[in-house]
């Protein structure tokens, strides 16, 4: 009898030990998984963009409209910009925001652009930067959206076409402009002889010539050294430095190129200097930079450092200096008196 409670005793003792060995497995596990789930994910951006063109089909030379969608949380600060002529391969040709709509507690902002593309094929539409940041943040960089774009070619689809046309009409019977022209030469003639007759009749009841106007380089580079004796930047005044230099920038290219729009926003005034070849490729781009990271600093709260403004300083003087009169070539100074 006791020889068979001894061996009892010992199994007790053996199904103990088990049963500690696979508690202390389970509690390693758990510890272990909670330790897995406390490892950090990436933070998710609030700001969503999305991305859509319309017609479906779209043709070599026809005019498209390409729609961006961002959506965001109320907290969230959020900035688009806005390229100055063209997106990936095509050309803007006209571009307008929609007034912003409210869904499921989220902000919906909406632009548009009417794009053109010449070269038949797939292109990648990459959206234009768009930046966002919360209350004591700083700006960080959304992720953007790519969309695929067909261009199909007219010659492609329309084959080969084998059809004879019908004959075409008579032609009309040209008209002999020669009298008119002899008329309108002679009068002109007259009105030249006359104005000159006018001129001298009455030179010595004018005064003395008022002296030439003062050009919209030499206007801007004084109105830059005004700037660089007012100490902004030592002062830490960057908006006040940032808002002044823009101004000066606008009002040269206004004055310079015919660009009468004191009261348009960055992108409406980018897209209506980059009109009728005003400007070159190049200094369309350094414009469209400039002036979006003043407005960065102007309205975003964007806090640059004493080397960017210098940077910014240096730029704006680059760009009056490589468009001033004399330093563009004869073409390039005629398309801005044409457009003017």
């Amino acid at each position: 009898m006791r020889t068979i409670r001894s061996h009892r005793f010992g199994q007790g003792r053996s199904a103990q030990q088990i049963l500690l060995v696979v508690l202390f497995c389970v509690l390693t596990s758990a510890f272990a998984g909670r330790a897995d789930d406390t490892t950090p994910t990436p933070e998710e951006s609030p700001v969503s963009i999305h991305a859509n063109t319309e017609p479906a089909l779209i043709t070599i030379g026809t005019r498209f409209r390409y729609t961006i969608e961002v959506t965001t949380t109320p907290d969230v600060e959020v900035v688009l910009t806005q390229p100055a002529a063209k997106i990936g391969d095509f050309d803007i040709v006209d571009f307008g925001d929609a007034p912003p709509a409210q869904r499921d507690g989220k902000t919906t902002i909406t632009r548009w652009l009417t794009l053109v593309g010449y070269s038949p094929g797939d292109h990648l539409l990459k959206s234009p930067p768009v930046y966002y940041r919360r209350a004591g943040e700083e700006l960080k960089e959304a992720p953007t959206n790519e969309l695929a774009v067909s261009i199909e070619s007219l010659l492609a689809k329309a084959g080969n076409v084998t059809e004879l046309r019908d004959i075409k009409g008579p032609e009309d019977f040209p008209i002999d402009w020669r009298p008119y022209y002899f008329v309108g030469g002679a009068l002109a003639a007259v009105l030249a002889l006359g104005f000159i007759l006018y001129r001298v009749l009455n030179r010595s009841r004018r005064g003395a010539l008022a002296p030439p106007p003062k050009p919209p380089h030499e206007i801007a580079f004084d109105e830059l050294q005004r700037l660089r004796r007012r100490g902004l930047i030592d002062q830490g005044a960057f908006k006040e430095f940032y808002s002044a230099l823009s101004d000066i920038v606008r009002t040269y290219v206004e004055h310079r190129f015919g660009v009468r729009a004191p009261e348009m926003t960055t992108e409406e005034f980018l897209f209506s200097s980059a009109r009728g070849d005003r400007l070159q490729s190049a200094h369309r781009s350094l414009l469209a930079d400039f002036l979006t990271e003043s407005d960065l600093v102007k309205f975003a709260r964007h806090v640059p450092t004493i080397a960017d403004s210098e940077r910014a300083f240096a730029a704006a003087k680059r760009f009056v200096d490589e468009t001033a009169p004399g330093l563009m070539s004869p073409p390039e100074e005629e398309k801005i008196r044409a457009v003017g």
